[in-house]
């Protein structure tokens, strides 16, 4: 006799995703990862304050843009893009929806 393969409960797959995400980000949060890149950061911000003090001694020209760092990188793509739409798209239509129940439910009371 041959036993038929259980089928795949994908709603226990994506639990077990989730569950093994958070165990990233929770060991990534108490090992201090976040708090080094956090300290980096003010580390750089220090070093272009004095930088931006040994200018103004040395009367050199001020321009803002030597002392701001910008790391701006640009992740998007099509699949950002749509998960932004469909983000905002749901965000409207549950805010909507919430707010006509409210108003519904005050309408029914007043």
């Amino acid at each position: 006799m041959k036993k038929d393969k259980k089928k795949k409960n994908y709603f226990f797959i994506g639990l077990k995703i989730l569950f093994v995400t958070f165990i990233f980000l929770y060991v990534a949060n108490e090992s201090g990862y976040y708090q080094s890149k956090l300290s980096k950061k003010t580390q750089l911000t220090n070093e272009s304050i004095k930088k931006f003090e040994q200018d103004i001694k040395e009367n050199k020209p001020i321009d803002v843009n030597d002392y701001v760092i910008r790391n701006d990188a640009d992740y998007s793509n099509k699949t950002t893009d749509t998960g932004i739409f469909i983000a905002k798209n749901v965000e409207k239509i549950a805010s909507g929806g919430l707010n006509n129940f409210f108003n519904l439910l005050k309408s029914l009371f007043t």
